[in-house]
């Protein structure tokens, strides 16, 4: 029985990380539309085409691109930029995640 203690202290432990992971899962996610329309459209558009002023960059909605490209490799041309695109170190790994998430939609 001087086990007791121990037990209830486990289980109110347990409780509370629960209660913790449920609170954080309802967190209001990133709005990867949003961040996109912000910082990419003016050079890959709404739809995911490349404007002018971006010669040479990928077309975001080409099945192959789409295909082809991982999304770590998507992440690390949005923080650290690739020829004419600017470096975006500022944003978080959730915006980021939020922002390729988008993009996987644009077809």
């Amino acid at each position: 029985m001087r086990f007791r203690p121990l037990v209830v202290l486990v289980l109110a432990c347990l409780a509370l990380a629960g209660a913790l992971r449920s609170f954080a899962s309802d967190a209001p996610k990133e709005d990867g539309k949003a961040l996109y329309s912000k910082k990419c459209t003016m050079c890959h558009g709404a739809d995911g085409v490349a404007k002018a002023t971006a010669k040479g960059s990928a077309n975001l909605n080409d099945p192959e691109w789409q295909k082809k490209t991982a999304d770590d490799v998507i992440a690390g041309v949005i923080a650290h930029g690739k020829n004419k695109m600017p470096k975006n170190d500022k944003l978080t790994r959730e915006q980021v995640q939020a922002i390729i998430a988008y993009v996987r939609t644009l077809k």
